[in-house]
């Protein structure tokens, strides 16, 4: 069983840790802010009480994301 987790273990090391780029963040903020604007749509649709919220919830998280992405370095 520690002939295992020695292999577990130099395997894992020897990947490296990726972090997101800036543009990563960017398109994740891209993504949501199109599900705010869909959610808009249903509740143009269907009047919904509950979708204005959604959206206005999935529009901070745009907000969110983006200033992350905007501090974040980019990688060299």
């Amino acid at each position: 069983m520690s002939r295992l987790a020695t292999r577990v273990e130099r395997r894992a090391s020897k990947r490296p840790r990726r972090a997101p780029t800036p543009f990563a963040v960017l398109v994740v903020a891209f993504i949501l802010l199109l599900a705010s604007a869909g959610t808009i749509l249903v509740a143009q649709i269907r009047a919904s009480h509950i979708a204005p919220w959604v959206s206005i919830g999935l529009s901070g998280a745009v907000l969110v994301v983006t200033v992350f992405a905007l501090r974040m370095r980019p990688r060299p």
